[in-house]
């Protein structure tokens, strides 16, 4: 087994944690009040929150439990296997990966109240992933 990576392990829950206050703030008035920038800054820091997300995902699945994911949902898979993803967060992590792949490749069909009334409830299944990371791998 390779050794995880702590200092990268902190950079991307930074990251994240960074992304979701980011995306917070801009959806935290009315959303016909939401600029176009602001609405771009969103899916931006959509897309970041995801890639951390799933490079977390990737890191611990390869460095802890020495696996070899093909895809983000086999990574996935691997840590709800390990008990550091609930099947909740499984499935909204899923979401997340998929709503990236749409916002790089198929931007043009986002809806962007849809990501608004989504998101604004909160990020607690990422919150919840993150503090139990931080407490079981010691980050």
């Amino acid at each position: 087994m390779t050794s995880l990576d702590k200092d990268y392990v902190r950079r991307l829950i930074a990251d994240m944690r960074e992304a979701m206050k980011i995306i917070l703030e801009d959806l935290s008035k009315p959303f016909n009040r939401i600029s176009r920038a602001e609405k771009s800054e969103v899916r931006y820091y959509l897309i970041v929150l995801a890639e951390a997300l799933v490079a977390l995902c990737y890191h611990v699945s390869r460095r802890v439990y020495n696996t070899r994911p093909e895809s983000s949902i086999e990574a996935f898979k691997v840590l709800m296997d390990k008990s550091l993803i609930t099947s909740e967060e499984f499935d909204d992590f899923v979401k997340l990966a998929k709503l990236r792949n749409l916002l790089v490749h198929r931007y043009w069909i986002i809806d962007d109240r849809r990501i608004y009334e989504e998101v604004r409830r909160n990020f607690k299944y990422v919150e919840n992933f993150i503090e139990r990371v931080r407490r079981a791998l010691g980050v």
